[in-house]
């Protein structure tokens, strides 16, 4: 049993920059969207000393009092000053072991261990953001390959006391095999090449989000230009409303699509995943380099992600779910494969979760519910439409939404889907970008059929199935199935018989 080690010292500044991070991004929105009243400099210098100080004060203490202990099978961790706490990662618990190496941590050829366990919510249960690479490698392997140690053939090999040296030799012959086990090549190896990183970046979605920060950003411009720049571009906008509207809005489309093709590409970059055994080990990043190892039989669905960029081009992405959850940048998901032809799903599934692996044939909804996808999109967008018209010069030209609401509404309801066989159920829908999600019967916590008043009028339901990804799980949902429909998928799921598909899954649980 080893003693309480502590972090690397590098963990100061790294929880310092990282806190002082946080601290500036909160001190820049107050900055901008704050309140107006003038400060002088000393208010400003003083608040940013302040920072400096709480941050490094931070992160001394969080190494000080942060101590770990790796023991067979489970890892102990003691924190906390005034308030301190024990607490023990028992492997049978982990889910996933994420490395990750920001710049700071590969200048000193450290990583940070991120331990994901069953229901351990948006956040990693347990985070150790400076350690060796040997450390972490040997929590890493204790926590997901103790299993495979010896120790449970020690009794059929009489490995006691009274062994005899043959007992001894073979004893030691099979810790040489099972070593030579854990380090033989990958089953298979996927590289995301240079083309379609390229491509995924040019196609990737969120430009929205980063439009909308990006013009937040500009239209406080005005305090920092002089007042006569500023009424001489107010004037000019009055003149040349439309010119100038449409020209800020290309502009702030443009800087954000480029601000997301970037951070794609710094994300992505060097995406490699390798399989061995039941292992899936997943590397990327350019700048901060993550290391992801999953267990294939802890996946509890598969989802395929389409946007409209992609999609007329076949391509595609492949995230899983996972009992340990995921990241809050992929909706607490694990993506897979960044972006593939849609044809060349199966061959990677095939390769690295075969059970998932088959054709997936889809029941359409009744024409009756393209009514409601219809009707639920464009509503909204007549009323907005109405509103600007009334109180805004040119607001009629926002009457042009009104058609993007009939045709996405149309979209939706023409891609919408459902299909079972004895072990999977599967789904279609799309919001902007088309999701198929499928789902093992035996993953499937709740399946449940709603109805509000609007949808009983055309004897209509929604279903919704729940599985375990975190401590909230995650709810898949299709809107506008006939009655029928969601009665047949309802007994599906609630009156299950058994069949030797069924055993099997048991006997590998």
């Amino acid at each position: 049993m080893s003693e309480f080690k502590r972090q690397h010292p590098i963990s100061i500044f790294v929880s310092f920059f990282s806190n002082l991070k946080q601290m500036i991004i909160t001190l820049v929105v107050l900055f901008f969207f704050g309140s107006s009243q003038t400060r002088g400099p000393w208010y400003y210098l003083i608040v940013l000393g302040g920072l400096l100080v709480f941050s490094f004060l931070s992160g001394f203490l969080h190494w000080l009092t942060f101590r770990y202990r790796l023991e067979e099978q489970e890892l102990h961790i003691r924190h906390g000053l005034i308030f301190r706490k024990k607490r023990f990662i028992h492997r049978d618990r982990v889910q996933s072991i994420d490395l990750n190496a920001k710049v700071i941590q590969r200048m000193f050829n450290l990583v940070e261990v991120r331990i994901e366990t069953a229901g351990g919510g948006e956040e990693p249960e347990f985070r150790i953001i400076a350690l060796n690479k040997n450390e972490a490698n040997d929590i890493r392997k204790e926590l997901l390959y103790g299993k495979k140690k010896v120790v449970k053939n020690e009794e059929d090999l009489s490995l006691n006391a009274e062994s005899t040296d043959e007992d001894q030799e073979a004893f030691e012959d099979l810790e040489e095999v099972i070593e030579e086990e854990n380090e033989k090549e990958p089953d298979y190896k996927w590289s995301l090449s240079t083309k379609r990183l390229l491509i995924a970046a040019l196609t990737s979605s969120g430009i929205g989000v980063a439009a909308t920060f990006v013009a937040a950003i500009f239209s406080q411009f005005q305090q920092f230009i002089p007042e006569t720049w500023y009424e001489t571009a107010v004037g000019f906008l009055i003149e040349s409303s439309i010119a100038f509207i449409l020209s800020f809005i290309i502009f702030v489309v443009i800087v954000a699509w480029m601000i997301r093709f970037v951070s794609t590409v710094l994300k992505y970059g060097n995406f490699t995943l390798e399989k061995t055994g039941n292992d899936i080990v997943i590397s990327r990043g350019l700048l901060e380099r993550r290391q992801l190892t999953l267990n294939k039989k802890r996946i509890t669905a598969v989802r395929l992600v389409q946007n409209v960029l992609r999609q007329p081009f076949g391509y595609t992405s492949v995230y899983v779910e996972s009992a340990g959850g995921g990241t809050k940048d992929e909706d607490l998901s694990t993506i897979l494969i960044p972006l593939c032809k849609e044809k060349e799903v199966m061959d990677h599934l095939e390769a690295i979760a075969p059970e998932f692996s088959f054709e997936r044939p889809m029941s359409k909804l009744p024409k009756k519910s393209m009514r409601r996808y219809v009707i639920r999109l464009t509503v909204p967008a007549i009323l907005v439409a109405s509103f600007l018209t009334y109180f805004i010069d040119y607001g009629y030209y926002s009457f042009i939404a009104i058609l993007f609401a009939l045709g996405l509404g149309y979209w939706q309801y023409k891609d919408a889907g459902i299909g079972v066989n004895d072990r999977f159920l599967w789904m279609r829908t799309r919001k902007f970008a088309r999701t198929t999600v499928v789902v093992p019967k035996k993953r499937i916590q709740t399946i449940e059929v709603s109805s509000n008043p609007l949808q009983r009028l055309n004897d209509l339901t929604t279903l919704e199935v729940s599985i375990l990804t975190s401590i909230t799980g995650k709810t898949f949902a299709l809107n506008h199935l006939s009655e029928q429909q969601s009665i047949k998928y309802f007994t599906w799921y609630s009156y299950e018989e058994p069949t030797d598909n069924k055993k099997r899954d048991d006997e590998e649980d």
